[in-house]
């Protein structure tokens, strides 16, 4: 979100210095008429208010968070990105001199659960709501919408989700149309001249993909000669690995959504079975345990994220290493500054307002102009989905590596 690489182990020490957002720059502001506020930094404290210990009642964030299930990949990552940021403020002074409070409750992915959780986040006095990744994150926005509490789409990219939320809920990562768009780009820029494209009617985020994909490699000259589908959390892919191997002529390249932990799976039996289609894919597979799949299976798929990898972007290494000297450890993925940039950009706009009510949170995420950790957000307050790069992210065996962060494309697919 240039061309940078890491070898992931796990969640090994190496790991702390070399994820990291393509494209970031300094500064940061919450909001079109704010001249200047919090750097985007790991070690800045610009946006707090004053120094020293805020006083006065808690500014309350809520989290109906998956810390369990299957969005943990996620949503533990996002969490600890934002707890960071909360108590680097808090340090700093805090935002209007109050204290920021951050509340996480797992909610499981579980549909009742989720709902109880975020409404008692919501009676319990939040003013602002950090989205699941997880498919319950449409509720939560209609709960919250009700309430007119502002809520993000956390980690999650479908665009359809600011609608479906409801109109306080905004989008602060690039979203799905852009990811659809860049890789179609990027495929017709290889040469690539025919695809396979895979996906599941279960989500949103794997049905929609293959539609904004195929919208503009088709408007680029290319074909589809095949639109295969797959059932998530399966265990087992192999027969549409049948299908796939059994398509010919064979396609150039293979387009899917899919994401862990079915990526590895995916991958392993599809190059078990001799076909070796290059891969292209999406965010969902920007996570460590990508790499459990082993350097046979990964190699050579391509994929975008919001964030990227890389050993040269001080600001990421700074975040990293500040990240492991106040917790003792990395965080659980990259994905964590995207929680960290969240928090920054809310600061910002509560600052820039002078209010913490959320009716001014509100207002002021109409016009995010942030330039963060994870790159330029800029918020369209018309769809309320930010306008934000895309980066493409490359296995050298089970070495992450960041290709670039291609232009913002010029033509979108319909969400």
């Amino acid at each position: 979100m240039r061309t940078r690489s890491i070898t992931l182990v796990a969640l090994a020490a190496p790991l702390a210095l070399t994820l990291a957002a393509c494209g970031s720059s300094g500064g940061s502001t919450a909001s079109s008429s704010a001249a200047s506020s919090s750097s985007a930094s790991a070690s800045s404290s610009a946006s707090a208010s004053t120094s020293g210990t805020p006083t006065g009642d808690p500014i309350k964030i809520g989290f109906p968070a998956d810390l369990s299930s299957t969005y943990a990949y996620y949503d533990v990552p996002m969490k600890e990105g934002a707890q960071m940021a909360v108590d680097e403020l808090n340090e700093a002074g805090g935002i209007l001199g109050r204290p920021l409070a951050l509340n996480v409750v797992d909610q499981r992915n579980d549909p009742a659960e989720s709902s109880k959780v975020t409404q008692q986040l919501i009676d319990d006095g939040s003013v602002y709501l950090i989205g699941t990744t997880g498919d319950t994150v449409p509720a939560q926005g209609q709960l919250a919408c009700a309430a007119n509490i502002p809520i993000s789409t956390g980690d999650g990219t479908s665009p359809v989700l600011v609608n479906d939320m409801g109109t306080c809920a905004y989008q602060l990562l690039m979203n799905d149309t852009v990811q659809g768009a860049t890789i179609a780009g990027y495929a017709l820029k290889q040469g690539y001249k025919t695809a396979l494209t895979l996906g599941s009617p279960e989500y949103p985020y794997t049905a929609n993909l293959p539609k904004y994909f195929k919208e503009i490699f088709t408007a680029g000259g290319g074909q589809v000669v095949a639109d295969e589908s797959f059932q998530i959390g399966s265990g087992d892919f192999s027969a549409v690995v049948t299908k796939i191997a059994n398509v010919k002529p064979a396609p150039d390249m293979i387009f899917t959504p899919m994401f862990p932990p079915d990526t590895q799976v995916f991958m392993k039996q599809l190059r078990d079975a001799g076909v070796t289609i290059p891969v292209l894919s999406t965010d969902g597979n920007l996570d460590p345990s990508l790499a459990d799949a082993g350097a046979k299976a990964i190699n050579g798929m391509v994929y975008s994220a919001s964030v990227c990898t890389a050993e040269a972007d001080p600001k990421i290494a700074e975040f990293y290493a500040n990240y492991k000297k106040r917790f003792g450890k990395d965080p659980s993925s990259v994905v964590a500054a995207l929680g960290y940039d969240e928090i920054m950009i809310l600061a910002g706009i509560i600052k820039t307002a002078n209010s913490a009510e959320p009716s001014a949170i509100l207002d002021g995420l109409k016009g995010v102009n942030h330039d963060g950790v994870t790159g330029k957000v800029v918020m369209d307050p018309e769809t309320r989905r930010a306008k934000k790069a895309v980066s493409l992210i490359k296995m050298d065996q089970t070495t992450f590596t960041c290709l670039e962060q291609p232009e913002f494309p010029a033509k979108l697919p319909n969400p």
